[in-house]
């Protein structure tokens, strides 16, 4: 099988200089959970029934594995409008997408944010963007981790961050402090464990097939959600790969990671009012530990004939 990918250079470090806190807090409200929910095909209960919520366990609506990029693109798009001259958020192309996740989010959840820009370099017409986020609840836990390689159109040389100005809302953290990698917290509350039914699984095997058709009124269902219209694309995209593979797993919550590189010229799906994007969702399983109850899957979506990444995994635990 052969595998496309982007062009991309790899980046150089900045040595840690520019990192940033949220000054307020994140609400998650259960409204948007529904609404988020609905835009990226994500039909499980537990999104939009609190009763389907405490009957398994959980104390209030649950969200889905992706809404914590909802919180990720206000945060990149105040840094990037901060430290890049003449940024704008229509010039931004998605490279990769990587999500940790360590537990759901929750309705109620008030969340802090710390992001890094971690590295920068000019290649063609782009500068080449990393920038790591990590969410966490009142008492400092890390709830999800997120990293980003964004390409961001600019004239050459023009981009190179500035740092003059902290991006609004947040505040610079102290050049030492470090952002933290997704670790289980033993001190955490304890919520309820993914219940996970697949029946025999093995190497290789193969992912149900599933066609998912998106609306205009998807995308500005889930632009609304977001609040960061540039970026809806590529990060809808990530979120319809998660709602797939929750339908498949029977339980969202058992997901752990999701790691995208879009696919060349894919990055953005063409959806008009009368012509609906279709995409096709399939895969195989990667690896498979019975001991660990974990399972890692490679997915596969086409759309118009087309891959729309160049490749798509996801870990889940299986209980």
């Amino acid at each position: 099988m052969v595998i496309a990918s982007v062009d991309v250079p790899p980046v150089a470090p900045l040595q840690g200089e520019h990192r940033f806190r949220s000054r307020g807090e994140y609400r998650i409200a259960a409204d948007a959970i529904r609404e988020y929910a609905r835009a990226i095909g994500a039909t499980d209960p537990l999104h939009r029934d609190e009763r389907a919520a405490r009957a398994r366990g959980f104390d209030a609506l649950v969200a889905p594995p992706t809404f914590a990029t909802t919180v990720w693109m206000r945060a990149e798009e105040q840094t990037l409008e901060a430290l890049v001259p003449d940024f704008h958020s229509g010039r931004v192309v998605h490279a990769d997408r990587t999500l940790e996740i360590v537990r759901p989010l929750l309705a109620g959840d008030r969340l802090s944010c710390d992001i890094g820009f971690e590295s920068f370099r000019h290649y063609r017409d782009y500068d080449v963007v990393s920038v790591t986020t990590v969410l966490r609840d009142l008492e400092g836990r890390v709830v999800t981790t997120g990293s980003s390689t964004l390409l961001v159109h600019t004239h050459l040389g023009s981009g190179r961050p500035t740092g003059r100005r902290a991006p609004q809302d947040l505040e610079p953290v102290p050049v030492q402090r470090r952002l933290r990698t997704p670790q289980r917290d033993r001190t955490a509350p304890q919520l309820p464990r993914p219940s996970v039914d697949l029946g025999p699984l093995a190497v290789g095997a193969d992912l149900p097939v599933d066609t998912v058709t998106v609306a205009a009124a998807d995308v500005v269902r889930h632009t609304g959600a977001a609040q960061a219209c540039g970026a809806v694309p590529g990060m809808m995209t990530l979120g319809l790969v998660a709602g797939y593979l929750g339908r498949w797993l029977g339980d969202p919550t058992a997901l752990t990671k999701l790691r995208v590189q879009y696919a060349p010229k894919m990055h953005y799906l063409t959806v008009t009012p009368d012509a609906p994007a279709a995409i096709r969702f399939g895969g195989q399983v990667g690896w498979l530990s019975s001991r660990r109850r974990m399972v890692t899957v490679v997915v596969d979506a086409l759309s118009k004939g087309r891959k729309l990444f160049g490749y798509a995994t996801a870990e889940a635990r299986l209980g």
